[in-house]
This record gives structure tokens, C-alpha cells and sequence, in this order.
């Protein structure tokens, strides 16, 4: 695709050579249609295929013993979907598409072609893999330790901050379009909690929401409830290796 959006987003963090724009790109060639509602894969099936979401959200989920749903990640455009489980064959996870939905699946084993024809690309996997994983990190110790609304600040600040690496603009207005019942999957909260809490958040000016955005009014204040601290505005690049091509 010309107008990959996971080239957007790595671009970035690196300025990507022409070679590796086009090795990245090549991962997008073949788009498919979800509607929202349909599951992409199940928690345990073959993870033979790793997904780019070009268009449209997804979200990753695990069903408790209780039977209830616990959400782990929400993925939008210029993420790739299925990279945290590529040790193992089974999908630790199902995926979900939030929304109705444009995904490119590709063999893993492209992956793998990738990072020894381009080395620097991997790294650059690797170090966005990482900055994910200590987000996640981030949320589960809210989770444990905050009260619910410092729970929501913290989810909405983290996808503000992952929206704002692919655009490269820093805009309050952010868009969500998940249900009230989402974001307590989320922060481990009831739809009846998560929609007291906003009301309380809008009254307080903290922020405003609609069915599918919402706008930070007082992202500082935000930040001091949740301590927040925002893992994707930038990276150290400085290890990698050179550039092949």
C-alpha cells in the first residue's frame, strides 16, 4: 500500500530509508474487511499470521474463569496485532474488532525475512514491542493500586499518547469509539461505575466525551490523578544498527 500506515507510525520514531519503507509496506499488500463484532482469531487458535490494522480498532481480550471479560489492549491503525505472542504457537489472547475494521495479515515467517534483510527494522520492532509492554506495566499497577477514576485517566491517556505517535500531532481531542462496557473490561470497573466516573470527570472539567471521542480538558490534572507517564513520544535509537540498502 502506498499509504501504509504502519510505514506513518515507524517513520515516526526513525527515518526510515526507501528500502525499508518499501519492506515494511510490502507486509500490507493484501486488506481485508471485518465487521465490527467479528472475532479476528480466538484465544488458543493457530497464531500462524500476525495482523497491521490499516483501518478501524480492534481489541485484544481473555475470558476469566468466571466468565466475565477481562480487555488487555485495544490496537488501531498502524498497530501490529499478534507480535507480544509470536513465542508461542497458540494466540494467548482473542481479537476483536472493536469497529468495523481494515487488516492486512501476513505470515509471521515474513517477519522473520524482514529483520535479516533489515536488522535496524527489527530493532525497531523490538523497541516499540517493548515501550508496549511497559504501558501494559503501567496499567496493571493502576489497576492494583488506583481508584477508578485515576484507572480511566491513566487508559485514556495511554491511547492519547499512542494516537499522537502515529499522527505526530498533539491534539486533546482524542478519538475513542468504545462502549462504556469496554472501558470497564478495561480498568476492571462495572459499565455503571465507568459511567459515574465520566459524568463526575465532566463536571469536574477534567474532560468531555461523546459516543466516539474524548476531549482532555485538563490533561496536567489528568496526568498528576493517573502519574501517567507517557511511553511512546520518543525512543533511544541510539544502539541500532546501520541501515542496510
Amino acid at each position: 500500500m502506498s499509504d501504509s500506515c504502519f510505514v506513518v507510525r515507524l517513520n515516526r520514531y526513525l527515518d526510515l530509508t526507501p528500502t525499508e519503507k518499501t519492506a515494511i509496506a510490502s507486509l500490507e499488500r493484501e486488506p481485508r474487511e471485518y465487521a465490527s463484532g467479528n472475532t479476528l482469531w480466538q484465544e488458543g487458535d493457530d497464531l500462524s499470521e500476525l495482523l497491521i490494522v490499516h483501518q478501524g480498532w480492534a481489541l485484544s481480550e481473555s475470558r476469566l474463569s468466571t466468565g466475565k471479560r477481562q480487555i488487555l489492549r485495544f490496537h488501531f491503525s498502524g498497530d501490529l496485532i499478534g507480535a507480544s505472542g509470536i513465542a508461542f504457537r497458540d494466540a494467548p489472547s482473542s481479537i476483536v474488532a472493536a469497529t468495523d475494521m481494515v487488516v492486512c495479515r501476513f505470515p509471521r515467517r515474513a517477519l522473520g525475512e524482514t529483520f535479516i534483510q533489515h536488522p535496524r527494522l527489527a530493532a525497531l520492532f523490538f523497541s516499540i514491542s517493548q515501550m508496549e509492554s511497559i504501558d501494559l506495566y503501567d496499567r496493571l499497577r493502576a489497576l492494583g493500586r488506583s481508584e477508578g477514576k485515576a484507572r480511566l485517566a491513566n487508559l485514556f491517556l495511554s491511547i492519547a499518547a499512542r494516537m499522537r505517535a502515529v499522527s505526530g500531532q498533539h491534539n486533546p481531542v482524542v478519538r475513542i469509539p468504545l462502549t462504556q462496557s469496554d472501558l470497564g473490561d478495561a480498568v476492571g470497573l462495572t459499565q455503571v461505575h465507568v459511567n459515574r466516573l465520566i459524568r463526575q470527570m465532566t463536571e469536574e472539567k477534567l474532560i468531555t466525551r461523546n459516543r466516539s471521542t474524548v476531549t482532555l480538558l485538563d490533561e496536567p490534572r489528568l496526568i498528576e490523578i493517573s502519574r501517567f507517564i507517557d511511553r511512546f513520544s520518543s525512543l533511544d535509537s541510539s544502539w541500532f544498527p546501520s541501515p542496510r540498502g
